[in-house]
């Protein structure tokens, strides 16, 4: 669990060290037109990632989980 919480915690920095750079700018460019998508359906997202976290195997609970960290940083950089 440590190793996860840290992995996760260093992909937030390096997007929030990202959001806040030059560089970053032309990724939010390139996420600009699904914006709105990504922010207004993220309580539907979340209870879907939730959902099938606590019904799947193991080894798909980490495909949701890493498919769910994704959209955070998505949201986060958007």
């Amino acid at each position: 669990m440590g190793k996860k919480l840290g992995v996760i915690l260093v992909l937030l920095g390096f997007l929030l060290l990202l959001k806040h750079s030059a560089p970053g700018m032309e990724l939010k460019s390139l996420l600009e037109p699904y914006r709105y998508a990504i922010r207004q359906y993220f309580w539907g997202i979340t209870f879907i990632a939730a959902g099938l976290y606590l019904i799947t195997e193991k080894t798909l609970r980490k495909v949701v989980l890493a498919l769910y960290i994704i959209y955070l940083l998505l949201y986060l950089v958007v």
